[in-house]
């Protein structure tokens, strides 16, 4: 009998959870496993295109911002579907999940896809209700250190899944491009944790070393406006609005990878970073700050700076710029060769796969 796999979040917008759980979906699909993916909310759809060619067709759960309903409409689809295993990603997901649970009996595996670094009262009823969750499933082996630290009895549920990468997708471009001045890119949402402020008194310091430089960001603004108007105040403070372009999402974000020199993540912190992956697949020259799980993504301590420190992400960013383009072309090469390593499509999938069993 086919196994059925449930897939669970909130909405589909452009980020790195929405990517990997689409590329479950998909991956799941061409096992031959029977796949539903509902989100809860009417939203556009990012990755629409990359399901339906996929032959995944996303259903929403129309229960609005209603919470109760929400639930109640979850438990519904699992008795009426009866899956094999419900996959839930992202907090609103996984604690409607966990709820549903309280009253339903099915399969369960909740996945974290970031690092805690409080525990606020949301976070402790989260883990409070893990309890009910079959499996916890991080993305990162820092969460799972946070865990394991923080709530030693749930570890026996813990299984780490690290990211996949889509690495046929994600390569270098086969044409040489020289940029006049060095491109440097950054893809992230644009919030606190992303470490903007930072970043930009970095791209301050280069500028007054007289380094000819141009830094783009790709990344919805995700907060209520107010980071936003700081960042506008601190480009205009620091006089760098020639040196630094907030770009917002893009769907075509290959192209842009294929356009830059080097890419630069400075996250104060995160789980497992898709975006740093992605760039080092495509061959792209990366620094990113020493927080949780890039140093073993990265691998080199010449590309991990604090991220309190922006003299120090100004001083890495000014070496990899002056390395020749043959050291650079090495180091994108040795960075493709790690990710294909680390972020296989096969392992990823089956990982999950396994949880089917439960």
């Amino acid at each position: 009998m086919t196994k059925r796999v449930l897939l669970l979040i909130e909405a589909l917008n452009q980020g790195g959870a929405e990517r990997q759980l689409s590329y479950l979906a998909s991956g799941l699909n061409e096992k031959g496993l029977d796949v539903r993916l509902i989100t809860f909310y009417k939203v556009d759809n990012f990755y629409k295109e990359y399901l339906n060619d996929s032959g995944i067709t996303v259903e929403c759960l129309n229960s609005d911002s209603n919470k109760l309903k929400r639930i109640i409409g979850i438990r519904k689809l699992i008795k009426k579907w009866k899956p094999d295993l419900v996959v839930s990603f992202l907090n609103g997901a996984n604690l409607a999940a966990c709820i549903a649970r309280m009253f339903t009996n099915f399969n369960l595996a909740v996945s974290e896809r970031n690092t805690t670094q409080i525990l606020t009262k949301k976070e402790k009823l989260k883990f409070f209700l893990y309890r009910w969750a079959d499996k916890i499933v991080p993305n990162s082996f820092s969460q799972a250190e946070f865990i394991e630290k923080n709530y030693p009895n749930l570890m026996p549920k813990v299984n780490v899944i690290t990211n996949m990468i889509d690495i046929n997708k994600f390569s270098p471009y086969q044409e040489t491009i020289k940029n006049d001045v060095p491109e440097i890119i950054t893809t992230a949402r644009v919030t606190p944790q992303k470490n903007v402020l930072t970043y930009l008194e970095a791209i301050a310091e280069l500028k007054r070393r007289g380094c000819d430089i141009h830094f783009n960001w790709y990344g919805r603004v995700d907060d209520d406006g107010t980071y936003w108007q700081q960042i506008q105040d601190k480009i205009k403070e620091l006089g760098i609005s020639n040196y630094v372009t907030f770009h917002g999402p893009t769907k075509n974000i290959l192209e842009k990878y294929h356009k830059s020199d080097i890419f630069f993540l400075p996250s104060i912190y995160e789980g497992f970073p898709n975006v740093l992956c992605e760039a080092m697949a495509c061959g792209l020259p990366s620094i990113a700050t020493k927080v949780c799980d890039s140093p073993r993504i990265l691998q080199d301590e010449r590309w991990l700076v604090d991220p309190k420190d922006p003299i120090k992400m100004a001083d890495a960013l000014q070496n990899i710029i002056n390395l020749s383009d043959l050291q650079r072309k090495d180091i994108g090469i040795q960075n493709r060769i790690k990710i294909t390593k680390m972020c296989s499509k096969d392992i990823f999938i089956s990982e999950y796969m396994k949880l089917t069993t439960l």
